[in-house]
């Protein structure tokens, strides 16, 4: 019961992780596609700061992933004689 809990615990935080690494990505490619007829250093900030800010939205996301990837256990391998061909 308590592995079900964790289950759903996880899975909250992976949807609002998500979510926000999808904020940040959408972000990012608004600057991105961004003309840079007047590109500045406090646009290329923007960028570096922004690309950052991705960057750590989908390494949270890909944590939680983990964990809860961790909780499921494989099938179990069926009951079979070893195979004599080979």
């Amino acid at each position: 019961m308590e592995q079900s809990g964790n289950r759903k615990i996880l899975l909250a935080r992976m949807d609002y992780a998500f979510s926000d690494y999808c904020h940040e990505a959408e972000n990012l490619s608004v600057l991105l596609g961004a003309p840079r007829d007047t590109f500045s250093w406090t646009a290329y900030h923007d960028l570096l700061k922004q690309r950052d800010a991705e960057v750590a939205a989908y390494e949270k996301y890909r944590k939680i992933k983990d964990e809860l990837f961790g909780l499921i256990d494989p099938p179990a391998a069926p009951d079979r004689r070893e195979s004599s061909v080979n």
